[in-house]
């Protein structure tokens, strides 16, 4: 068993630079639909899933892995038997390593955390005992484990334990004959690493094996390695198909610079990440999905009509912590932005200040020749009209600041101007298709499409605006035509009730 363990390790270890798998860190990937069905789905946000307990953290969002699993079994069951096999396509934050707040606590779980290294032949090799020095700091903090590549991987394992279905139904799929592809997205860097990668290769091989009889080994190399495809940046299909998560149209989700810091230890992650990681997963834990809420302006001034309290520590504790946390280079890329809504909040409040002090000066030192000229109860009238003025100039610079902030500050609830100038530019993409937003999309332009596929985690709408199901469960379906030809392709909301796909809903609001 031992020499079954190592041939394993060093299969997982050389498995890219072998060929046994397809190569990462390309700019863009190409590759062939093979004439078979594409299924594309993003924005899943797998966290750790669900406890011994039975019950989930806060800072969980996905709570569907037997309806995931059914899906994929209907996408199976609807193609021709023995016609080409389908490519499923995970479109960025498949996992939210952000969202993964707890460490291992119990000398067992270092222990088989330290077993897990070296089961996929990652190096160096720690010991439990230096693992768990090596993270006590964190363990303090209650923040979960940072970005290295060791403890990424016990944050993937941590998620696998908790969606054990989910990650059955992948096995399942892959079983069956088809492809997978895990696009990059700004929740799930930690794709970047190798270990991390051949840990997820790993995972589904041994389910694989356990639902066939085979070995892991053999299921490792007929099966997972060659057909899953990890995606650094962006994937062409069939030279026409154009995919890409979309965090890098985002300011707050960009990543500045080089994808590691730290002499190469530690991922270099975005602006956005750490609000998640040290101020969301805080509020969350007492306040679920209070990230899901849409449209996110409304976040803050719902935590404050509903958890006043909370809202304060999280002005006064939480944000501080955060920006202490946040390197320069990120404030310089994000903050240049503020000096707007500064200006537009400072100036009028500044001219507040001083026209109320002249206004309540001028009334103190003159009271007689005041009430001589209008009496008193005009001069007080006066007074107040004046003092109404003033807050005039103070509510009008909370909206102008608002205004600014939506302009400069805040994510961003479409990718369609961005999808747009990618078709301008590109003249062979018959299609595109972003995630990120959270938010179902689409668009046709001369005879081209744009898909935002949505997302599989709960969203809760404060605004009559939009009509969203709690159960989202969007993907995009494209059946690929000859070459030239255009793909038939829609937008589709997966019916678990019903046991079914379903045309999408969308609301056109240009």
């Amino acid at each position: 068993m031992t020499e079954s363990i190592s041939q394993i390790a060093e299969l997982l270890a050389n498995c890219e630079k072998s060929g046994l798998a397809p190569d990462y860190g390309q700019p863009e990937v190409r590759i062939d639909s093979r004439g078979g069905e594409i299924f594309v789905i993003s924005d899943l946000h797998l966290s750790a899933g669900k406890r011994n307990d039975g019950t989930y953290s806060g800072c969980e969002n996905f709570f569907c892995d037997q309806s995931f699993q059914r899906f994929l079994r209907h996408a199976d069951s609807s193609l021709e038997p023995g016609g080409p096999r389908a490519l499923l396509v995970i479109n960025g934050d498949f996992i939210d390593f952000l969202r993964v707040a707890e460490t291992p606590a119990q000398k067992e779980e270092f222990i088989a955390w330290e077993k897990l290294i070296s089961k996929i032949g990652a190096e160096p090799r720690r010991t439990s005992d230096e693992l768990e020095r090596l993270i006590s700091e964190e363990k303090k903090q209650g923040y979960g484990l940072r970005t290295n590549d060791y403890k990424s991987v016990w944050k993937l394992a941590r998620v696998v334990e908790g969606h054990s279905v989910f990650f059955d139904a992948l096995a399942e799929w892959m079983g069956r004959g088809h492809r997978l592809v895990v696009v990059k997205g700004n929740h799930d860097l930690e794709w970047y690493w190798p270990a991390v990668r051949n840990y997820f290769r790993l995972a589904l091989a041994e389910r694989l094996a356990e639902q066939s009889g085979e070995s892991i080994e053999v299921k490792l190399t007929k099966i997972i390695l060659p057909n899953i495809t990890f995606i650094d940046h962006s994937l062409v299909i069939d030279d026409d198909l154009y995919i890409e998560h979309g965090h890098q149209y985002d300011a707050y989700s960009r990543v500045l610079d080089e994808p590691t810091v730290n002499n190469g230890e530690e991922l270099n992650i975005p602006f956005g990440s750490f609000f998640n990681r040290y101020l969301l997963n805080k509020i969350e834990v007492h306040y679920p999905f209070l990230d899901n809420v849409r449209p996110r302006e409304n976040l803050l001034p719902l935590l404050i009509r509903e958890r006043f309290p909370l809202a304060l520590k999280v002005m006064f504790h939480h944000i501080p912590f955060v920006l202490k946390l946040i390197p320069k280079k990120q404030y310089r890329y994000i903050f240049h932005r503020v000096i707007w809504v500064l200006l537009a909040v400072g100036i009028p409040a500044a001219l507040v200040i001083y026209l109320q002090w002249n206004t309540i000066d001028s009334w103190l030192s003159k009271p007689k020749a005041t009430e001589q000229s209008v009496g008193a109860f005009g001069a007080i009238l006066g007074k107040g009209l004046e003092v109404v003025k003033n807050f005039g100039f103070l509510i009008l610079s909370y909206f102008f600041s608002r205004f600014v902030a939506y302009f400069q500050l805040v994510e961003p609830d479409s990718l369609s101007k961005d999808a747009r100038k990618a078709f301008s530019e590109n003249s062979k993409y018959r299609l595109i298709t972003f995630g990120h937003t959270h938010n179902p999309d689409q668009f046709e332009q001369d005879d081209r499409w744009f898909y935002n596929t949505g997302t599989w985690i709960p969203i809760l709408e404060v605004t009559s605006a939009d009509v969203r199901n709690d159960k989202t469960y969007t993907y995009l379906h494209i059946s690929p035509g000859s070459a030239g030809e255009n793909y038939d392709s829609s937008l589709k909301r997966w019916n678990d009730d019903g046991g079914r796909g379903e045309a999408l809903i969308v609301i056109n609001k240009n």
